[in-house]
């Protein structure tokens, strides 16, 4: 059973209490739910502008910090043409003219090389460690905790990058040479710049500075909630760079909104994810240099971005219950007070129902109630006093039936008085009376026939035939009456009666005895498109201009017409039935004929002829 017909199966009091109840929980439910959907809206406005601008922020702050890196790696290139300096050295091979040829030269170009090593290492801080491959010697110098350490690589295992590039984050290694390191290595990212011989593209040697991450996290730790969200930076291949999680170092994200991030043209968006154990917005903004092509990623999750909005609707939540409660038990009240009264006059109508039609009823309430059951009362007593008069109103309504029987004729008896003046006619020879009686009996057949209000067009005809002969017998051979019925017309259906106004319209508006002789023609043709067309046309007076623009007026707005326009009348009526029979495509149009005439033309769309059943 649906809700509906429980509803209405209901008593009076079931559907008050459910009716207050919806009343009460309906705007609470309500009030909750937009409430928590415009602050979830709010939040989520606010926190997509705060984040992108934070991003931003840090974008900035690690692009300046990145190249502050890179600007103190280009210390290589200073002083190129002095002896002394770092480009002479490798440009020369770690040799110069003004030293002899012997150890000492390799001690003294050695701390010459440590020297310019060390102040790129006291640059920052940050340096780790810092190394630089020797391509023609095919040797690594490595400094690092003030010492510098040499060794020589085998043939054909150390490659060099072709641009400067920034690898992510590792555990720092020592390039291959004998130095003992501590049992775990710090993670570090490094700086890889290759060194050319200017002004061509041969490659001396390659610098490499490995930078601890601890600067590069302090600069991101405002854009996170720590123990709350997560903050990520890795480059386009999904490699990390920083993140908030630990050991970080050496992995690589792979996850599917890492490649929704990466698959993204914008410099900075956000979007929705809920996948993988994650559900919250992720936020980022990409960090882009010529030398790194980096991501700054913040995840938020949801129950960290709408717990606010949570404790709020858990607050409202329970608001509503206290009132929801209260709502319960002032239903019951109320429910109770309003049909106690009701059922009790229940029970009065069952009395009655049982025949006891003097019952006393005993409710005495002031409220409407009250007055119902003071109302019932009076209504009862005038049963009673009515009881008696209906049998009398009985009596006299049988009377009255039995005298419209006795007043009634059959319309049979008049065709076969009809008929039998028709026969006395023939009899007598007279076969004009006779063939007007059999046209008067066609048309009053046709008239009381009420079995369909749709009949054939050679129906239609043959009843404005009969009437046109009654018309002819009036007036003599001064009315002319031609017939052009197109071939397959004579089938189509079209309202019963929609023909004779017509016509009649021009023996009472255009047609004068006294005149030239009158000549009245009916056409039909049927058109491509299955269209009917019937033309009513005579050789009348006619309308003037004036007048046939008042009806057209009239017949395109439906306007109402004076009750003598009879013309008007006639015309609007066999409009209105031509379209509820052939829907409102249908159309009637007038025109008035040169040099005297009018016109009447029936538009009937798709008309079809009557299949046989």
């Amino acid at each position: 059973m649906s809700v509906r017909s429980l509803f209405r199966a209901a008593t009076i009091r079931k559907k008050m209490m459910l009716l207050f109840l919806t009343a009460t929980i309906v705007p609470i439910a309500a009030s909750i739910a937009i409430s928590y959907h415009e602050t979830r809206s709010s939040i989520t406005r606010e926190a997509i502008s705060k984040n992108n601008r934070l991003l931003a922020l840090g974008s900035a702050n690690i692009i300046n910090y990145m190249n502050n890196i890179n600007q103190k790696s280009l210390a290589v290139y200073n002083s190129m043409n002095v002896p002394r300096s770092l480009y002479y050295l490798l440009e020369h091979n770690l040799e110069d003219e003004s030293f002899p040829n012997g150890i000492s030269d390799v001690i003294e170009n050695r701390n010459l090389l440590k020297d310019h090593l060390y102040n790129i290492y006291q640059s920052m801080r940050e340096f780790y460690k810092i190394r630089l491959y020797v391509a023609a010697q095919n040797s690594s110098y490595l400094l690092w905790n003030d010492d510098i350490r040499v060794g020589r690589h085998a043939p054909g295992t150390i490659g060099m990058a072709p641009k400067t590039y920034i690898e992510p984050t590792h555990p720092s290694t020592n390039y291959g040479l004998p130095i003992k390191s501590p049992v775990r290595e710090e993670p570090v990212f490094s700086l890889h710049r290759p060194i050319f011989l200017a002004p061509s593209d041969k490659q001396l040697a390659e610098l490499t500075i490995d930078v601890k991450t601890g600067v590069l996290n302090d600069l991101n730790r405002q854009l996170y909630d720590a123990g709350n969200e997560e903050l990520y930076l890795v480059d386009g291949e999904g490699r990390l760079v920083l993140s908030s999680k630990p050991d970080f170092a050496g992995k690589r994200l792979d996850d599917g909104w890492f490649r929704e991030v990466a698959g993204s043209a914008a410099e900075q968006g956000h979007f929705k994810w809920d996948k993988g154990g994650f559900a919250g917005i992720i936020f980022f903004q990409q960090v882009k240099t010529p030398f790194m092509d980096w991501y700054l990623i913040k995840q938020t999750p949801d129950s960290h971005l709408y717990a606010a909005a949570n404790r709020t609707a858990l607050l409202n939540m329970w608001v509503g219950a206290a009132f929801l409660a209260v709502a319960v038990l002032a239903t019951l009240v109320i429910s109770i007070r309003f049909t106690k009264p009701l059922l009790a006059l229940i029970g009065y109508v069952n009395q009655i129902d049982a025949g006891n039609l003097n019952v006393r009823i005993e409710i005495q309430s002031k409220d409407e109630i009250g007055l119902l059951a003071k109302r019932f009362r009076s209504m009862m007593q005038t049963i009673n006093n009515l009881i008696l008069k209906e049998y009398r109103m009985e009596i006299a309504n049988k009377t009255m039936q039995l005298r419209a029987l006795q007043a009634q004729v059959n319309p049979h008896f008049l065709y076969n008085a009809l008929q039998s003046v028709g026969t006395v006619a023939l009899q007598q020879g007279n076969k004009q009376v006779y063939r007007l009686v059999a046209s008067l009996g066609k048309m009053m057949r046709y008239q009381m026939n009420l079995s369909g209000g749709d009949v054939d067009l050679s129906q239609e005809l043959d009843y404005v035939q009969a009437y046109l002969d009654l018309q002819q017998e009036r007036f003599d051979a001064s009315l002319d009456v031609i017939l052009m019925i197109g071939e397959g017309t004579r089938g189509i259906r079209m309202p019963k009666m929609i023909l004779q106004p017509l016509v009649e319209n021009f023996f009472k508006h255009g047609f004068s005895p006294s005149e030239r002789p009158a000549q009245l023609i009916i056409a039909s043709s049927l058109g491509e498109a299955g269209d009917l067309a019937v033309v009513v046309s005579d050789n009348g007076a006619g309308l003037t201009d004036e007048r046939l623009a008042e009806l057209n007026a009239a017949l395109a707005q439906d306007n109402d017409m004076a009750e003598s326009d009879a013309a008007g009348i006639g015309l609007r009526n066999v409009l209105s039935r031509l379209r509820l029979f052939a829907g409102p495509e249908a159309s009637l149009s007038i025109r008035r004929l040169v040099p005297h005439g009018f016109s009447v033309t029936l538009h009937i769309p798709h008309a079809q002829e009557e299949r046989p059943s």
